[in-house]
């Protein structure tokens, strides 16, 4: 996992000591009830063999039997999956939790996401947020736009990684802008909604990104940083738990805070 950059963690640390005298922050916090905190899962791939065997492609692999078996758990734990703008809605609107909820995210917009992971999302009954990397789409090994519609149909929302998968904080903000107005211009039109949410590549960020993000009309981005989105959130700097390939059920369970199997 990216490392955060050093001057983030300390604008971070600044922005907490001085809390309390300092003027309110440029970027809100997630207006949640205090108890509230919704595990945002990260994945990548879904498959059914690898496609390679280098370590980053196995890392980023989770085979389909450990991820239906993890979608058994969710169900048999009462959770409801929801969409980042479910989730967002709610927040808004200060709206209580029906059910114990759950924002299940897949980035770099694989193939197999439509292949392999798709039917056993409906197949268990829940819903996915998948970040695509436009520049990429219809491609070998990826999402074709006739997935994404028929994706997008059956309840599955998407968002941007951008036109391509680079690391956004290194870049001019010019050009940092264009790719996120484009992806999220693409997108839209492909699943005939908003795009409202952005999934930095390899987790890299700044403040600049932050404000492009805003200006555009974004209402969020999620991250590398492992955590639950809860009442500190920061509507850009949203937390993720990570799958890895190798989770057992057990520590998959421990992600959750939630006793093992």
């Amino acid at each position: 996992m990216p490392v955060r950059p050093v001057w983030t963690v300390l604008a971070r640390a600044v922005a907490i000591a001085c809390v309390v005298v300092c003027a309110a922050p440029a970027v809100p916090t997630l207006g949640m009830a205090a108890a509230t905190a919704v595990p945002v899962l990260m994945y990548h791939r879904i498959d059914r063999v690898l496609s390679a065997h280098d370590p980053i492609t196995v890392g980023l692999t989770v085979m389909a039997p450990a991820f239906e078996a993890q979608l058994q758990f969710l169900h048999d734990h009462g959770f409801r999956s929801v969409t980042l703008d479910d989730m967002w809605t709610g927040v808004v609107r200060h709206a209580p939790a029906s059910a114990r909820e759950i924002v299940l995210t897949f980035d770099d917009g694989y193939e197999d996401n439509y292949t392999v992971a798709f039917p056993l999302l409906r197949r268990y009954g829940f819903t996915g947020t998948f970040f695509v990397v436009t520049s990429t789409v219809g491609t070998s090994d990826h999402l074709t736009v006739a997935q994404i519609k028929e994706m997008a149909a059956a309840g599955m929302a998407f968002g941007s990684h951008g036109q391509h998968h680079v690391d956004f904080s290194a870049l001019p903000p010019s050009i940092a802008r264009s790719e996120l107005e484009k992806s999220k211009r693409l997108i839209g039109g492909w699943v005939g909604d908003p795009v409202t949410f952005f999934a930095y590549p390899s987790g890299r960020y700044s403040e600049s990104v932050e404000r492009n993000l805003s200006d555009l009309g974004y209402r969020g981005a999620v991250t590398e940083i492992p955590g639950f989105v809860n009442a500190t959130s920061r509507p850009y700097e949203l937390e993720r738990v990570r799958v890895a390939h190798d989770d057992s059920l057990a520590e998959y369970a421990h992600k959750l805070r939630l006793p093992a199997p």
